[in-house]
């Protein structure tokens, strides 16, 4: 019987997921700041939503560095997935949800290409070790939405 109590306890320690979170740096260029959001809200928020609906990802948001950072970035885009499995798996999912929300192609402020408004800096992607969720976050509501 003592043999089956560390047992128990890895099977318990190795079910419990880590969530993986991956973040984009964005630095944009130089008066493209209103294709930047709207390129992001049209498009990327989008596909989010979708995800989040479908239970792809927990939740997503886009940050704005404040204006005295030293950061040469602008936007940090973050997604967070479930566990290693879904994140694993996000190309595939994100194909299907970019083929049906936007099947030709995202949609675009003046026209203007991704490139033409920003650069993609790098991407860092990082495993949850502990987390505290917002009063609102439940089952219903994994993408942790403040709800008035």
């Amino acid at each position: 019987m003592r043999y089956l109590f560390p047992f128990f306890l890895l099977v318990s320690f190795c079910s419990t997921a880590q969530g993986v979170t991956v973040m984009d740096f964005v630095q944009v260029k130089e008066g493209r700041r209103a294709e930047a959001v709207y390129f992001y809200e049209n498009n990327w928020k989008v596909y989010r939503d979708i995800a989040l609906k479908k239970g792809f990802i927990l939740s997503y948001r886009l940050e704005e560095v404040v204006a005295d950072s030293a950061a040469g970035f602008n936007l940090v885009l973050i997604t967070e997935y479930r566990d290693s499995v879904f994140y694993h798996n996000s190309e595939t999912n994100f194909r299907e949800i970019l083929s049906t929300a936007r099947p030709n192609g995202p949609l675009l402020l003046n026209k203007l290409q991704p490139a033409d408004f920003r650069t993609n800096l790098f991407v860092t992607i990082t495993r949850n070790l502990f987390r505290s969720y917002p009063a609102s976050y439940t089952t219903e509501n994994p993408g942790h939405l403040e709800y008035p």
